[in-house]
């Protein structure tokens, strides 16, 4: 089985803090649950990431199952890139413009 390295960028870190903060403001822990659901959700990606369909150039999509949010990742040799984690509401077009950065 091949072995991937997987890098959150700053943008995706980004979008990963202020959700955070945002359901911590909303209910105690449930930033954490939203976390935990993450970190779950990489490790499938770690594992596989081909498993998820390329949904736009060479962007793969997988969206969590509690929280409005899917995590958007490229795939280049070993390396695996996240660069938006984003909630449903929000214009697509943002994470677009991050496929390339």
């Amino acid at each position: 089985m091949k072995k991937y390295t997987l890098f959150i960028n700053k943008f995706a870190e980004e979008d990963l803090e202020n959700s955070k903060k945002y359901y911590d403001n909303q209910q105690q822990g449930l930033g954490s649950d939203f976390l935990l659901e993450i970190k779950e959700v990489v490790l499938r990606i770690e594992k596989n990431p081909y498993q998820f369909s390329v949904i736009d150039k060479k962007a793969r999509k997988v969206s969590l199952k509690r929280f409005p949010f899917a995590i958007f990742f490229v795939v280049e040799d070993n390396l695996i890139n996240v660069f938006s984690i984003f909630h449903f509401s929000r214009n697509p077009d943002v994470w677009r413009k991050r496929i390339d950065l």
